[in-house]
């Protein structure tokens, strides 16, 4: 093998070297960042709930049609601020998506929230009960339940918009 080839191979392995790392340490943070939501296991099944959406109207939380992604967040959060405009990429006709907002101190706080983030999803005001049952304990928090209601999906933090549908696309979050 002459020096180049050589060179060029080296470089190859570090790259590959790099990568792996980098997905190890990806993998270790969201699994460490996720390790006090609920279990995607198939074990784990959510009630249906009525919530009132930010028009005052009474809404079932769940699609019982199609998967459902439940974003939770909260209208000081910042990191919120920049991922919830990802979730109007998502095909709403193959995920019924829902913004819940969470820890807010009062309902014009999410009002001024939404339109900030000119949102096309539905949002929903959610509850300290609410916020219990999902184990909310950072914001964002994101759910995927299919159809059954069983929670088959999970994420904490930033999604981007193409993260978001290459796990739309393949059913997991």
């Amino acid at each position: 093998m002459s020096e180049k080839g050589a060179i060029r191979s080296k470089k190859k392995w570090v790259w590959a070297r790099d990568i792996i790392l980098a997905l190890v340490v990806f993998t270790a943070i969201t699994v460490w960042t996720t390790r006090n939501m609920l279990d995607t296991d198939g074990s784990v099944q959510v009630a249906q709930a009525n919530v009132v959406s930010l028009e005052g109207n009474v809404e079932s939380l769940l699609s019982n049609t199609k998967p459902n992604l439940v974003y939770f967040f909260a209208p000081w959060c910042q990191i919120c601020d920049l991922s919830i405009q990802n979730l109007n990429y998502l095909d709403h006709d193959k995920v019924n998506v829902v913004a819940i907002a969470l820890d807010y101190q009062t309902r014009e706080e999410v009002v001024d929230f939404v339109a900030r983030n000119e949102l096309d999803n539905p949002i929903l005001l959610g509850t300290n009960e609410l916020k219990q049952t999902f184990n909310v304990q950072g914001y964002p928090s994101y759910y995927l339940i299919d159809q059954e209601y069983t929670v088959i999906g999970k994420s904490f933090g930033y999604s981007t918009a193409l993260g978001l549908k290459l796990r739309e696309t393949f059913g997991f979050l």
